[in-house]
């Protein structure tokens, strides 16, 4: 098929209220007189709900992409894409302002839908149920629908986004955040187009509370013992002798797990996400192990995340628990002999290696699979990460 530039689409170029409070990624402060108010609804979404509410949903934030995006090609004829929020009360200016950033700065031809699912809030306003139209709080327009899913037993991000979307889509799936697209639409479903077993995330190069903040670019997703995710930054000497450039895709060995694009069906003969997953925590170390290691643009223009000291729903148990219960299930069925260097970092890992449930579907579907073993993830994906097998073992 034929190529061309990518789309530079941005309807909140010139948006409704130009001095409105935050406008092109400006900090917001509160009133003085309002700071007490502030201050009691903080606990509302574990984050400056008063501020949030100030904020226009159809913000217009900074173009903070490197200068080759714009010269980036892509194909003529890309699938329309499904796009799936998985939320839990959410505070709504928030949501919202995800909904309407996608819409603002898509092309619309390319959006089919984007569906909602409402994880069982609890917070009066914080459902799709019965909540009015978008087109109420602005202006957008979308050529495909929105559609809202309620759900009456809270089952997490994991299991929330699992079948929502409908064929040939990729879906890329999101918990409420601020997204500055762009052109990332085109470029975040192209290597799900040129080969459907493969999975695009989207990282998240902008980091904003309600300013806008970057890092730097060439950071890709990766763990350390005992499976905790971050974020590394790809060493000078392997750019300059790979000549990697900012607009290149570069191969995360785990992606971070809020956002990429996947073709359903090639997600559905993964087995989607392990059932046996809870809320979340170990998902995003499931699939990269998986499919692995997933392909990033460099320099996407990202998604902006709102980082919370604490979350504003419950877990099972408390988050830790659950977290490193998730992380054992994905140990016992994906590490092989290496689950040791897990378990070897904290002997409580060990109880919730005894918690994690039966696993006996999960490993007949890696050797259906027919995946390799971990070893080989090592060697060929993550050949940096230090992994000593442990030749004796005890407490001192």
């Amino acid at each position: 098929p034929g190529m061309h530039r990518v789309l530079s689409l941005d309807v909140t170029l010139a948006p409704r209220d130009p001095r409105a409070p935050g406008q092109f990624g400006q900090p917001v402060a509160v009133p003085a007189d309002k700071q007490e108010e502030a201050k009691s609804r903080w606990k509302e979404g574990n984050f400056n709900v008063y501020l949030s509410d100030m904020i226009p949903v159809d913000r217009a934030i900074p173009d903070t992409r490197p200068a080759g995006c714009s010269e980036q090609q892509v194909h003529d004829e890309l699938p329309s894409t499904s796009v799936i929020m998985c939320f839990v009360d959410e505070v709504w200016s928030a949501l919202l302002r995800s909904v309407h950033s996608v819409l603002a700065r898509s092309p619309p031809h390319l959006i089919q839908e984007i569906i909602l699912v409402d994880d069982c809030s609890t917070k009066g306003g914080g459902s799709m149920m019965g909540s009015g139209s978008l087109a109420s709080s602005g202006s957008m327009a979308c050529s495909g629908s929105m559609m809202g899913s309620g759900s009456t037993t809270d089952s997490g991000s994991i299991k929330s986004s699992a079948s929502m979307a409908p064929d040939p889509s990729p879906a890329p799936c999101s918990s409420p955040q601020d997204t500055q697209n762009f052109a990332a639409h085109q470029r975040f479903i192209l290597p799900v187009d040129v080969s459907r077993d493969c999975v695009s995330e989207l990282v998240s190069p902008i980091f904003p509370l309600f300013s806008y903040m970057t890092v730097d670019n060439f950071q890709r997703g990766v763990f350390t013992w005992p499976m905790n995710f971050g974020w590394k930054q790809i060493p000078q000497e392997v750019i300059e002798k790979n000549k990697i450039k900012e607009t290149d895709i570069i191969r995360c060995p785990v992606m971070a797990g809020g956002l990429f694009s996947i073709d359903k069906k090639y997600f559905s003969e993964l087995g989607m996400y392990d059932p046996g997953l809870e809320v979340w925590g170990g998902e995003n170390m499931e699939i990269s192990f998986k499919v692995g290691g997933c392909p990033t643009p460099a320099a996407l223009p990202g998604v902006g995340h709102i980082f919370r000291n604490d979350n504003p729903y419950s877990f099972p148990k408390d988050r830790v628990r659950t977290v490193e219960r998730n992380l054992a299930r994905v140990a016992e069925v994906w590490l092989d002999e290496y689950k040791e260097l897990f378990y070897g970092h904290a002997p409580h890992l060990l109880r919730a290696g005894a918690a994690a449930g039966e696993l006996g579907a999960q490993r007949e579907l890696r050797r259906r699979l027919r995946c390799r073993p971990f070893r080989w993830y090592l060697r060929s994906v993550y050949p940096d990460l230090r992994a000593p097998l442990a030749k004796a073992g005890g407490l001192v």
